[in-house]
């Protein structure tokens, strides 16, 4: 009887997708306790100390730390991981400029039409309390500065922090470790997790693909990073002008 040749690489490929998440997650505890300490020793507000705006830095300084710790821990031990896929491929950087483009139309595209059909079955995508909180701020004219680190941290920060972790280290080595669809799913379903929001978390996930499908088609990291920055600044500009 012939055997299932993908039978045996399951359990290694479990394995290995368990072992990239348990370091994701262990570099995301780093860049907590990071930030914790600096609040302990007072160098970063904590609560409703120091500048309201400096707080929202907190998140894309988190898991900043956490991409650098997570590359540390592989390059330490010397976990590289299988050999499922090849390594991607960098292309053709024009290549990576049209794919930004239509990566940025399906991250928006897709995320209307994914709010749009929660809505229609109850359950809408909303925004979290706190950043509804600075917008109505910023339009009562009560606080004109937060906003604008808001917009910083949104459109600059957290898509350079966030794809260096769940693209270039989580997606990238999920791929070549245990093949294109556990990584798609799994570093989807992390970077979506990883924002708190449950009321957006389909969304999130669709956004996870997307980034990752870019950084896949382009073989570079830039375009993904440039098509977070796209949806994330549309999303801000959409939440400035709708009433």
């Amino acid at each position: 009887m012939a055997s299932n040749p993908g039978h045996g690489h399951a359990p290694e490929r479990w394995r290995a997708a368990l072992t990239e998440l348990a370091l994701a997650v262990l570099g995301m505890f780093c860049g907590m306790t990071a930030l914790f300490l600096l609040r302990a020793l007072g160098l970063w507000p904590s609560g409703e100390g120091g500048p309201r705006g400096l707080s929202l830095v907190g998140g894309p300084l988190i898991t900043g730390i956490g991409a650098l710790c997570y590359l540390a821990f592989t390059r330490r031990a010397l976990l590289e991981p299988g050999d499922e896929l090849p390594p991607l491929q960098p292309r053709d950087p024009l290549r990576g400029v049209a794919t930004a483009g239509l990566g940025i139309a399906a991250a928006i595209v897709g995320s209307i039409v994914i709010g749009a059909l929660t809505e229609l079955v109850g359950a809408p995508v909303a925004e979290q309390d706190s950043i509804v909180e600075i917008v109505q701020d910023w339009r009562s004219g009560d606080d004109r500065t937060t906003v604008v680190v808001l917009g910083c941290s949104a459109v600059l920060l957290a898509p350079l922090a966030e794809e260096s972790l769940f693209r270039g280290l989580l997606f990238a080595r999920l791929r070549r470790g245990c093949g294109r669809t556990a990584a798609y799913l799994l570093s989807a379903i992390a970077f979506a997790t990883i924002h708190g929001n449950p009321a957006g978390f389909v969304v999130y996930v669709w956004l996870g693909l997307v980034f990752a499908w870019t950084l896949e088609r382009s073989g570079r990291l830039w375009p993904a990073m440039l098509v977070h920055m796209g949806n994330n600044a549309f999303a801000f500009a959409a939440l400035l002008l709708t009433p």
